[in-house]
């Protein structure tokens, strides 16, 4: 039978994000800087919309050093400006702006392109080639969907052969486990070439967006205040650009309900969807604030405490939301305590297992430990890192020797043999 060109309709149900919905995820991921600029254009655009006042914290240094402080780029500007001066198509260049938007706090693809393409109703060739044009912009490694990917987008940049980049993606477990034996059967090269594979994985990163962008909290604006009640409980309020407070104006209102100007419909319905994406953007940041400091509170509590494992899957179970939506909600977001002003993503700590199997203890304890050994050492008995790793080992936490050194970077600790010169003539 002869195939034959027609045209024929059909009924499908699908899940889409309405613009709406679109409009309030984005809003909702937004930092401060970003969603004043965005409300105050809304402002000066549409006659329909009204500033409420809302209260704010008298004027500190605090806050002159944030007037006073340069604002860098943010990683999704940083993208957007890449992907605005590439050649594809116009609705290629959008979708790739809009998933720039729309990484985790790594610069990961959140949502599978599938799930992209339903979502946004465009075809998965579409997606596909968004996400390798975002896969294209610096930093090396952006855009990845899984671990592997990104490792194999840092190789491909650094002009490594299709087999060296198959060989370690591939085989990632096998290169954790140093087990050079098998990976040099796999692969029919010698243990040393092997070696020299494991160096060039070490010298990549799991975290392209790290270091890109405004990632430094302590020049933004906090977003979330917790103060301490004169009865110990702890309060949790929204501040600066997160209790934003919108309205219709009345006075126009009545004058679009007796016209039929569809401009000013337009602007009436914008406005509205405005007003509803703030409020449930305030409503989830301050819900998953809330919980947090609920989960936390020992610290807020008492500064000496650690905190305890969470993830944002678990915050998500109490909140009931989508995992995607913890996310957004505490992307780019602070919050102010009596001990400072930390990201909240500083209140996810890992979890550590102890020796034991059955209890658990976070990174940020641990953390304090070796913060806490290191300062109380005496000149004459400088604590290396596997000495440090055999006391707390000793105490049950197990960890290797190179998991506190990483700690101790973290902390801005010097070396054993730095510190043990700086205390040579103490």
């Amino acid at each position: 039978m002869a195939l034959k060109p027609g045209l024929r309709l059909s009924q499908t149900q699908r899940l889409t994000l309405t613009p709406g919905l679109r409009q309030s995820l984005t809003i909702l991921q937004m930092p401060a800087l970003e969603l004043e600029t965005l409300v105050k254009t809304e402002l000066a655009e549409n006659p329909m919309l009204l500033a409420q006042p809302t209260t704010s914290r008298a004027a500190n240094d605090y806050d002159f050093a944030l007037e006073t402080v340069a604002e860098t780029v943010s990683l999704a500007d940083y993208l957007s400006r890449q992907i605005a001066l590439e050649t594809a198509p116009a609705p290629i260049r959008a979708l790739a702006t809009y998933l720039a938007h729309d990484l985790d706090e790594r610069g990961y693809i959140q949502d599978s392109p599938e799930a992209i393409a339903q979502n946004h109703g465009l075809s998965l060739p579409t997606v596909n080639a968004a996400i390798v044009l975002l896969q294209s912009c610096d930093p090396p490694g952006i855009g990845a969907r899984n671990l592997a990917e990104c490792l194999g987008l840092q190789l491909r940049d650094m002009n490594q052969p299709l087999a060296t980049r198959q060989l370690i993606t591939e085989h990632l477990p096998l290169f954790a486990a140093r087990d050079w034996d098998t990976l040099a059967k796999l692969s029919g090269q010698p243990r040393d070439e092997i070696l020299k594979l494991a160096d060039l994985l070490h010298s990549l990163t799991a975290n392209p967006a790290a270091g890109v962008g405004q990632k430094d909290v302590n020049f933004r604006r906090p977003d979330i205040s917790v103060t301490k009640k004169q009865d110990g409980s702890l309060e949790v309020a929204l501040i600066g650009s997160a209790a934003f407070s919108l309205k219709l104006d009345n006075s126009l209102i009545s004058q679009v309900n007796k016209t039929t100007s569809a401009a000013f419909l337009a602007q009436k319905s914008r406005a509205q969807a405005l007003i509803r994406a703030l409020e449930q953007r305030s409503r989830t940041i301050l819900r998953a604030a809330t919980a947090i400091v609920e989960i936390q509170a020992r610290f807020f509590l008492d500064p000496e405490s650690a905190l305890i494992p969470l993830t944002r899957r678990q915050l998500a179970s109490r909140l009931n939301l989508h995992p995607s939506t913890v996310s957004r909600a505490i992307s780019n977001k602070s919050l102010e305590c009596a001990q400072g002003v930390y990201p909240l993503g500083f209140f996810f700590p890992t979890s550590v297992p102890l020796s034991d199997g059955r209890k658990k203890t976070s990174s940020h304890g641990i953390k304090q430990q070796i913060a806490q050994l290191i300062a109380t050492e005496v000149r004459d008995k400088i604590l290396s890192d596997a000495e440090i790793s055999a006391i707390l080992r000793q105490s049950g936490v197990d960890i290797a020797r190179r998991t506190v050194a990483k700690y101790r970077q973290c902390l801005k600790i010097p070396s054993s043999t730095e510190r043990r010169k700086s205390k040579r003539f103490l």
